[in-house]
């Protein structure tokens, strides 16, 4: 009896050896916004599709609000595997990957719609390419911001952005939009914001109306300018040391689950938005809708000088814009 049952536990270890067997894994995944925010819709569906789609043998842990750290934190901290996947903004990602810069040229896009349309085709799909060049995986962009301009002083045509100062995103697109305009770009850590606009460092700062909601600018705010100057990029990256350890069939779910994950944000981003500019007039906020033709006329004419320091920068510009 005993012979058997070791002959039946050596075949048992034998059948183990021939047929490799994926190994649970643990993932940690990290975003700067709130619960409510398209964000951690993204990557709280991508932890739903993976378990799924692995049979529960990929488990990944969401981490919002900023627990991991900042943007570029966390981005460094994905380089160097010390966590496995982040949902962040595109500037950050600039100084690694110099080809994103192009995304955040001002009215690159004429709709939210139209943005997130280039974002998840062919165009989406090359630029995720240069970030798997930098021991990260592009695994897909979630829903773009758009962006607008509020403060304490209201923009109702061209000549209100003169002299006007802005806290923008520290960025050559986001600073060389908003000089273009005729405005004071004053780059400055997301945290301060609130103070400097209570306290007069600047005029104002450019956001989509969900922020001022959920990270409570309400407060500091008298007008909502829709200046939509950027339809400003986010995407779902992933440490490549992490993506390394993955068999290839949990490789596969990964990459899949990215973009479907990423996909699912847009819808709870246009909700979001839409009830953000509802709260924002419910608070007694004026939203101000400006003529946005000589704005894009001044903007756009910043282009040629971005450009010509954004790698391939013309090219893909030809790719996201084409009809």
């Amino acid at each position: 009896m005993k012979r058997l049952a070791a002959s039946l536990l050596l075949s048992a270890f034998g059948a183990l050896g021939a047929v490799p067997q994926a190994l649970a894994v643990d993932l940690t995944l990290g975003h700067v916004l709130s619960e409510d925010s398209h964000y951690h819709a993204a990557a709280t569906k991508f932890a739903e599709l993976v378990s799924e789609k692995s049979k529960g043998d990929i488990n990944v842990t969401v981490f919002p609000a900023g627990q991991l750290g900042g943007e570029v934190q966390m981005i460094q901290n994905a380089r160097s595997g010390a966590i496995d996947l982040v949902v962040t903004g595109e500037p950050p990602l600039e100084n690694t990957v110099p080809e994103l810069a192009v995304l955040s040229l001002p009215y690159l896009f004429d709709t939210t719609d139209a943005a997130n349309a280039a974002l998840q085709g062919k165009a989406g799909d090359k630029l995720l390419s240069y970030i798997d060049k930098h021991d990260l995986v592009g695994l897909g962009f979630v829903s773009v911001f758009e962006r607008s301009v509020y403060g304490t002083k209201p923009v109702r045509s061209l000549d209100d952005m003169k002299g006007f100062k802005i806290r923008v995103i520290q960025g050559p697109g986001f600073v060389g939009a908003y000089e273009a305009l005729g405005a004071q770009s004053t780059p400055m850590a997301y945290s301060e914001v609130f103070l400097a606009l209570q306290s007069g460092v600047v005029d104002g700062a450019e956001a989509s109306p969900e922020q001022l909601i959920q990270d409570k600018f309400v407060e500091a705010t008298k007008y909502f300018n829709l200046t939509r100057v950027h339809h400003m990029a986010a995407t779902m990256i992933m440490s490549k040391a992490a993506f390394d350890r993955l068999t290839p069939e949990q490789q596969a779910i990964v990459r899949e689950a990215g973009k479907e994950a990423s996909a699912a944000s847009i819808d709870v981003y246009k909700k979001n938005a839409a009830d953000g500019l509802e709260e924002l007039k419910k608070a007694g906020i004026e939203i101000i809708e400006p003529d946005l033709a000589p704005f894009m006329e001044k903007a756009r004419g910043a282009w040629d000088g971005l450009l010509a320091n954004i790698p391939e920068g013309k090219e893909n510009l030809e790719l996201l814009t084409a009809k």
